[in-house]
């Protein structure tokens, strides 16, 4: 009888399995299909030579079962399965590969006043810092930047200033105490100004320690201490030490600036802290609401004083308020930069003739190098060289010392907040495209380009899709296909050259209809005015991607494979991080 039951629950179970597949009778399907045009055809296999088994209609869903190259198999039915092409389908649950990779965990942050930003890039706005030693949760993450979130804030920094995972033993406790130390002496205690011209900052309170970079007269600065006739202060966002002989401290220790009189603001975060000194360390004394406002007093390093009710003040971080009402005296010493101080912060920054990332090159300038300000043209400083000649840098890759303010990107989300966009990484699969001169494939820069731009246009809230995910062959045309699918407001091919001439080395955007025209237009004077290598401009090109798109699109070729020593720059981390934050502001400007 055993037996018998035996063999009738074996028979039972061979049924089944061959009405469900066995490795999804027990939910183990990988996620779901939606179908994203009005008719899909179903085929028998993986590929267009295989029969139609079935047609689908917009917004069916349907599992998935397996994956292979550019196809994928879903149930369509009791024991029935076929194949759609992965690029006309998107899907609703499991693993989305347009996505930014999860990396759940933790990390401790290594540098000093590590900057935080909204997104994965120095275009983005600073939102706050970290100290060295501060433990951070883990978000997401991609080649160069980490999404982290601490009580306080959340946000993206430099992978290079987050150690993963987190220190144990030994270790971890001496990244404790220098944690703690920091902490105390976090608070802005003084400020000072600087009484001689190019003040040497130094990495230690001693003459014979690295120079950090140096000071001009007159320039204002926070000073946390002062040790054995050194001072220790704030310099572009780390902690230095210059000759206190040569700098004026100002002996009351709540000096602080305060330009922001009759100014109100909102707060942006619900439940923010209020302390009682501007410190992050410094003891709550309440909280206050998102939406409410509440009067400016006055602001020091990243914390502002604002009027509670009656005679109470108190003091939040400053990247949760959004201020208000802030005097048009306050806006136009903004806006006055002349006789200020240009700190050039990378190698090789283009410096033109006109204030246009098509213009002539002037010269090339280094990381460190200083200039005088004698104007600001829209966002571009003038500054006079030694030749005595006048030329212009972008001023969103320098810093500026001074009162006036540091051109950034801020707000430059907005434009391209829900923008769908589409991303082609050229090649790819069996087509490897140009191999470079030290054997560079194409189709794997192309990618690693691409996912760096996804995750940028994403932390700005653009809809991001890739026409190929991974090592896969797509069709031209059905890359095409994807820009019409999802009614692109823009189309990007990204691509390197390549020709017999190893000396070719630039950038050149194409476009084929008119109507593509200004798009590469914009893309090509961003990555003229950021870009060391030199710009092609834009022009017509006869690509298929283009002229067979209906959506406003772009093919960028990237620079010269072929060119051994352009090859080395294109595969840097530093190149691909500016070359997709060039595109980054470049779309942004074209949708502003």
């Amino acid at each position: 009888m055993k037996k018998k039951s035996g063999l009738f629950g074996l028979t039972l179970m061979l049924i089944f399995s061959a009405i469900f597949p066995i490795n999804h009778a027990f939910g183990k399907d990988e996620g779901e299909n939606i179908v994203t045009t009005q008719v899909v055809n179903v085929r028998e296999g993986a590929g267009l030579s295989f029969p139609i088994v079935k047609k689908l209609s917009k917004g069916e869903s349907y599992p998935i079962l397996n994956e292979d190259g550019d196809w994928i198999e879903i149930r369509i039915g009791a024991g029935k399965t076929g194949w759609v092409a992965n690029w006309l389908v998107e899907r609703q649950t499991g693993s989305d590969t347009n996505q930014v990779k999860k990396e759940p965990g933790q990390g401790m942050i290594t540098g000093s006043s590590v900057r935080v930003r909204t997104g994965p890039g120095t275009t983005f706005q600073t939102v706050g810092s970290l100290n060295k030693g501060t433990a951070v949760d883990i978000i997401e993450k991609n080649e160069n930047w980490i999404k982290v979130k601490t009580a306080d804030i959340e946000g993206w920094v430099s992978s290079d200033y987050l150690r993963l995972p987190a220190a144990s033993g030994n270790a971890a406790k001496k990244d404790k105490k220098d944690s703690t130390k920091e902490k105390e002496t976090d608070q802005f205690v003084k400020t000072g100004v600087t009484l001689v011209d190019r003040l040497n900052v130094r990495s230690e309170p001693s003459k014979s320690s690295a120079t950090l970079g140096k000071l001009n007269k007159n320039t204002s600065v926070s000073v946390y201490r002062v040790e054995n006739e050194w001072a220790e202060i704030d310099f572009q966002g780390v902690r230095g030490w210059v000759a206190e002989p040569y700098i004026q401290v100002s002996e009351d220790k709540d000096d602080m600036k305060n330009d922001t009189a009759g100014a109100t603001a909102r707060v942006t975060a619900t439940g923010l802290n209020v302390r009682k000194e501007a410190s992050l360390s410094s003891k709550v004394i309440g909280s206050v609401n998102k939406d409410e406002t509440y009067a400016v007093l006055q602001t020091k390093g990243n914390m502002t004083q604002i009027k509670l009710s009656g005679s109470k003040k108190g003091w939040v971080v400053s990247w949760y308020l959004e201020k208000e009402n802030v005097e048009q005296t306050a806006k136009e010493k903004k806006v006055d930069v002349k006789g200020n101080k240009i700190t050039i912060i990378h190698d090789g920054t283009i410096l033109r003739s006109e204030p246009d990332g098509n213009s002539e090159i002037v010269e090339q300038a280094n990381a460190g190098e200083t200039f005088s300000a004698s104007g600001l043209e829209g966002d571009w400083y003038s500054l006079k060289l030694k030749s005595g000649k006048t030329a212009y840098v972008a001023g969103w890759i320098v810093t500026i010392e001074g009162n006036s303010e540091q051109i950034q990107r801020p707000g430059v989300e907005k434009y391209l907040k829900d923008k769908t966009i589409v991303i082609d990484p050229g090649h790819g699969g069996r087509d490897s495209g140009t191999i470079g001169a030290g054997g560079t494939l194409e189709k794997n820069l192309t990618t690693r380009t691409a996912e760096l731009l996804r995750d940028k246009l994403q932390a700005a809230g653009a809809k991001v899709i890739l026409t190929r995910s991974g090592n896969t062959y797509v069709p031209l045309p059905s890359r095409v296909s994807t820009s019409h699918i999802h009614n692109a407001d823009a189309f990007i091919s990204l691509h390197y050259d390549s020709t017999k001439d190893q000396i070719t080395s630039g950038i050149t955007t194409y476009y084929y209809h008119d109507y593509q025209r200004a798009l590469a237009a914009t893309l090509a004077n961003s990555l003229g005015s950021t870009m060391q290598v030199p710009n092609r401009g834009s022009r017509y090109g006869n690509f298929h991607v283009t002229r067979e798109n209906k959506r406003v699109a772009t093919l960028i070729e990237l620079g010269y494979l072929s060119n051994p020593v352009e090859e080395l720059t294109l595969t840097s981390n530093e190149y691909q991080e500016k070359i997709t934050s060039a595109i980054y502001n470049g779309l942004a400007r074209y949708f502003k």
